[in-house]
């Protein structure tokens, strides 16, 4: 009882930690970027959605796994390169510029190092995780594919246009999903 007890304590702050950092990055959002929320709302959710992450994971980070601290810290370098990348290339881009087009590589060399960080980390999970998060990623990838496809055929009947960041939500939506169902059947 008294183990139970202090994980539930521990997680408890730790989610609310995570939960009040939401709510403050998405002010911050809302402010700094002037967005329209009807217009940009997957943004206005998404953006706070790293910070909180964490805020909430370093409470956690004295009980966490060797291999999950390694993949915290990779993630946290990749992510905090992307941004260093995107305040870069807008603050070095004119149309003038004849490297303007290498420039894409500022933020997208670090995300492909996200990518094969988080190979790696589903590759050092022990055997049930890593069908877990196998399965979660191919239900994800298949469902966005067809969903992105799919939006083909109603474009035409007058939906509005198709952006391509709505795919990158899709996917993270799918994913857990299918993470969730994955995990239910393995419980």
């Amino acid at each position: 009882m008294k183990y139970m007890k202090l994980h539930m304590n521990r997680y408890f702050w730790s989610a609310v930690a995570g939960l009040v950092t939401y709510g403050l990055g998405m002010l911050a959002v809302n402010h700094e970027l002037h967005l329209t929320p009807a217009k940009q709302i997957l943004a206005v959710i998404s953006l706070p959605i790293f910070p909180a992450m964490v805020v909430s994971f370093a409470i956690n980070w004295k009980w966490t796994c060797q291999h999950v601290k390694k993949f915290y810290l990779r993630m946290t370098v990749g992510m905090v390169a992307y941004v260093l990348g995107l305040i870069v290339l807008n603050h070095i881009y004119t149309p003038q510029l004849p490297y303007k087009y290498w420039l894409i590589l500022l933020p997208v060399l670090p995300m492909i190092y996200v990518s094969f960080a988080t190979i790696g980390f589903i590759a050092e999970s022990d055997e049930l995780w890593r069908k877990i998060y196998m399965e979660a990623w191919a239900f994800s990838g298949i469902a966005t594919g067809f969903t992105c496809f799919s939006y083909l055929f109603i474009r035409d009947m007058g939906a509005p246009v198709f952006h391509a960041e709505w795919a990158f939500y899709m996917m993270w939506a799918y994913y857990l999903i299918g993470f969730f169902f994955s995990w239910r059947r393995y419980r």
